[in-house]
């Protein structure tokens, strides 16, 4: 299958995360007017970002000044599950050039890896993940616009970022083993296992995220080098 017509069938696919990502982008763009931000400035970090759970993440530090720094920091620790995902995902694009793989990068979305792995072994999954990442992009933007022009019906919404996010990383590794992933499940399961301990003993929130894709990524390395 061509990468054009597996991007459409991405898009075809991506029904049930379009709606369920609608109502989170909403959820966002009440939490952003609440914070204080201007609608452009919400939808200028959409539709450059689009990482709903780094977003997220930013506004706990939102602020005058604002700490730029902190906000990277938040922002890449929330995100480092993208290194999971790009390495159960990088030797399905073999054959692509360096254009199109920085296009997945951008569009690159937990739900799209997830069900390319269900997907027969002709489709693209590089086209898939890509389709189905500018299905989630529009869902995104479109409902980041209304939770901003409709915050005002709401009441202040505090979402505690970093907590909220870290529940959102566990959950999509585990839907990752579910979900009939073809790649090993154990550094999803240990990355899992991290988490919860580490949350169960008080860890601050940056190190349960942290400390949880660790593990997973050495638990996969080590799988690599065993069975090379």
């Amino acid at each position: 299958m061509s990468t054009w017509h597996s991007a459409l069938l991405g898009i075809r696919t991506s029904g049930d995360y379009f709606l369920s990502t609608f109502m989170f982008g909403v959820m966002f763009g009440i939490a952003a007017a609440a914070s204080g931000i201007e609608d452009w400035q919400a939808m200028l970090m959409s539709a450059s970002v689009f990482t709903a759970s780094g977003q997220f993440a930013a506004l706990e530090f939102w602020q005058a000044p604002l700490p730029l720094g902190t906000i990277a920091l938040s922002v890449f620790l929330v995100s480092t599950r993208n290194l999971l995902l790009g390495m159960a995902m990088t030797h399905h694009f073999d054959g692509h050039s360096l254009r199109r793989r920085i296009a997945w990068l951008f569009l690159l979305n937990d739900p799209g890896v997830v069900n390319s792995f269900r997907q027969q072994a002709e489709v693209d999954r590089l086209g898939y993940v890509t389709g189905y990442g500018l299905s989630m992009m529009t869902s995104w933007l479109c409902s980041t616009f209304l939770g901003l022009q409709t915050a005002s019906l709401f009441v202040a919404l505090d979402l505690g970022a970093v907590e909220f996010a870290g529940p959102l990383v566990i959950a999509t590794m585990m839907m990752l083993f579910f979900k009939g992933s073809k790649t090993p499940p154990t550094p999803w399961i240990v990355s899992g296992v991290v988490a919860l301990v580490m949350f169960e003993l008080g860890s601050p929130n940056y190190l349960v995220l942290l400390g949880s894709v660790m593990a997973g990524m050495a638990t996969a390395i080590w799988q690599v080098r065993r069975y090379a």
